[in-house]
């Protein structure tokens, strides 16, 4: 009996999960539900949407694969500095450009820090894991198996994750009276930070962390005017992605990836499952 290449799935694979995801976007925009839930709901789509494809496609190890990397937390300290220290950085450089423009002051940035402002990253811990559980660890996942480089990844996964934010734009939701163009830019720059932190370490926990931290450290930048922070992060944001682009190496971005990390951990996954079902059936 011969099994089918790995590589001969992905590419449909991506185009289902990309559009599943635009069918459920659109039948929870077009539902006008209350501007505050629907942002909930649309973290589910991705999960969702990489759960649907899994199971439609018959990929129960690559299901409890991608599971398994969401429960991924033994790697180096220092990625748990990234994926935290990176947003933070990212916050206090667009308070720094503040400052120096003019546009806020010390007191104003501190005084904007009521206690709601603690609430923030608990709130925003379980969606960010959940939304990396879709775009990273099946979209970039399924975009690597199928022998494209990490620059590729980011790239179409990227746009995905662009596309999915349009909506927020719409009349009376989390987008509404903000500028569109700094949207693409920074969501790109920050789909290669999430890209780069996913694929070097192989989790989704660390994936998931990082998103969380760009999500609850915004409380930092509650002291300069909405509309200013969405354009200035545009900018700080991709000087940080440059800058990881730079150190991380141009061969290592436009190489086809072959997954180490990620798919070595898999490999001790699967054999210590294949050890313990002996183990097993010795008794």
């Amino acid at each position: 009996m011969t099994t089918q290449p790995a590589a001969s799935k992905p590419s449909w694979r991506l185009l289902a999960f990309a559009l599943l995801i635009l069918v459920f976007e659109a039948i929870i925009f077009s539902a006008q539900l209350d501007p505050g839930l629907t942002p909930f709901l649309v973290v589910l789509i991705p999960p969702v949407a990489a759960v649907v494809v899994l199971a439609v496609s018959g990929g129960k190890d690559e299901m409890r694969s991608l599971f398994g990397r969401l429960g991924r937390w033994r790697v180096d300290a220092r990625w748990y500095v990234a994926a935290i220290g990176i947003p933070l950085v990212e916050k206090l450089g667009v308070d720094l450009v503040g400052l120096a423009v003019g546009a806020t002051t010390p007191s104003r940035l501190t005084e904007a820090l009521t206690a709601s402002a603690l609430v923030v990253p608990l709130v925003v811990l379980i969606p960010a894991l959940l939304e990396e559980l879709g775009w990273r660890g099946f979209g970039v996942q399924t975009a690597v198996d199928s022998g494209h480089s990490p620059a590729w990844a980011v790239v179409v996964i990227g746009l995905m994750f662009v596309l999915a934010h349009v909506p927020f734009y719409l009349p009376g939701q989390l987008y509404d009276g903000l500028p569109i163009w700094p949207m693409p830019i920074w969501l790109l720059a920050g789909s290669v930070l999430l890209t780069w932190i996913y694929l070097r370490t192989g989790s989704v926990l660390l994936a998931g962390l990082m998103h969380a931290a760009f999500n609850g450290t915004v409380p930092l930048t509650w002291g300069l005017d909405p509309a200013w922070v969405w354009q200035a992060r545009a900018g700080v944001l991709s000087v940080i992605a440059v800058v990881v682009v730079l150190m991380t190496g141009r061969h290592w971005w436009l190489s086809p990836f072959r997954g180490q990390a990620v798919n070595e951990h898999d490999r001790r996954l699967r054999a210590s499952h294949h050890s313990i079902a002996q183990a097993l059936e010795g008794r």
